[in-house]
């Protein structure tokens, strides 16, 4: 039996779960992962909408209003505008590493930077994002971007204008930073288990540890040549915020002081970079041989000086790496009551 010419037909298919495959569609569906999780019921109450239309026409123009509705929220061009950001940075890169004369110390600066990116990346419209809508979770996200921030943009700097060609460092340090900035997101993210009270008191921990070493350095010159006193003041940081987490509830006091031990560590590392470059001469250690020059000395003794210290930054990282894994870490089950016992029976 064949079809009238009067008969109706559908303009696109329906795809699986009622959702038509056409321009339309495509279009809302787009717009609608754009809204933050709060909102995202009103997008998906519009797709339901949209889906009972059958005309092309009726459609393109429900989608077009729809798209236009959500496009005035606010809270979607942040969206769009975090996205676009590391894209922006790598793009800013290219540019900046254009005077690099050395093709491959020019695309190991590129890449350094476009690793990190895409952990961020990861960090808006991936699965460690977005952002827990608490006001510690949003301002822990934000210091462990700049911490991590301000070391990349260091060692870009420090990378570029290297004088060899020993670019063995650069995975190296990629990796690391990647998973700092990877476990600060983890631990900030709307799917993670950690409350408010363990940031706040993480973040706490970290900063005492790094305020301290700086102190003393700043009272007693010049900075250690090694990061003992610091890994020690770092370790002291991880146990004060441990003590000071409620006791009936240990994976908080396991996320705050994980998170206390890398915001030490980035925050020590930073400082040695930073005065190593900029400090007084009276901070810097003599590292370099006695034979040269006075200010060859204080040259060779500011180079020096950094490289001990990665070894702070990598103990840091396997911290970060217990954090990124106790971000999710399921909680413990509930405790059910047993069931009644069944009395008995006398004898008869």
């Amino acid at each position: 039996m064949t079809d009238s010419p009067h008969t109706p037909q559908s303009s696109a298919p329906p795809r699986s779960g009622g959702v038509r495959r056409d321009a339309a569609g495509r279009a809302l569906a787009v717009a609608v992962q754009l809204l933050p999780p709060e909102q995202r019921e009103w997008g998906m109450a519009m797709r339901a909408e949209l889906d009972a239309v059958t005309q092309r026409d009726e459609r393109r123009r429900f989608a077009t209003g729809c798209v236009a509705a959500i496009a005035t929220r606010p809270a979607v061009w942040r969206r769009v505008a975090y996205a676009l950001l590391p894209a922006s940075v790598v793009a800013y890169v290219v540019l900046w590493s254009a005077t690099i004369d050395w093709a491959p110390r020019r695309w190991g600066v590129v890449v350094f930077a476009a690793v990190l990116a895409v952990v961020a990346e990861l960090g808006v419209v991936g699965p460690l994002g977005p952002v827990a809508p608490s006001r510690a979770a949003r301002f822990a996200r934000a210091f462990g971007y700049l911490l991590v921030g301000a070391l990349a943009v260091e060692l870009d700097v420090s990378i570029a204008h290297k004088d060899n060609n020993d670019l063995t460092g650069v995975p190296v340090l990629s990796v690391v930073l990647a998973v700092y900035l990877a476990a600060t997101l983890a631990m900030t993210g709307r799917r993670a288990r950690a409350t408010s009270r363990s940031l706040l008191l993480g973040l706490a921990g970290g900063t005492t540890a790094a305020a301290a070493w700086a102190l003393v350095v700043l009272l007693a010159p010049p900075i250690p040549p090694g990061p003992g006193f610091a890994a020690a003041l770092t370790a002291a940081g991880m146990a004060l915020t441990i003590l000071l987490t409620p006791r009936r509830d240990p994976m908080a006091a396991l996320r705050a002081a994980l998170i206390a031990g890398t915001t030490g560590a980035l925050l020590i590392f930073n400082a040695v970079v930073i005065l190593s470059s900029f400090g007084p001469p009276d901070l810097i250690p003599s590292l370099a041989p006695h034979a040269l020059t006075p200010a060859d000395q204080l040259t060779n003794s500011r180079i020096e000086l950094v490289d001990p210290y990665l070894w702070l930054l990598l103990l840091g990282w396997f911290v970060a790496v217990g954090q990124w894994m106790a971000a999710r870490s399921p909680a413990a089950p509930a405790v059910t009551a047993p069931p009644p016992a069944i009395p008995a029976e006398e004898p008869a």
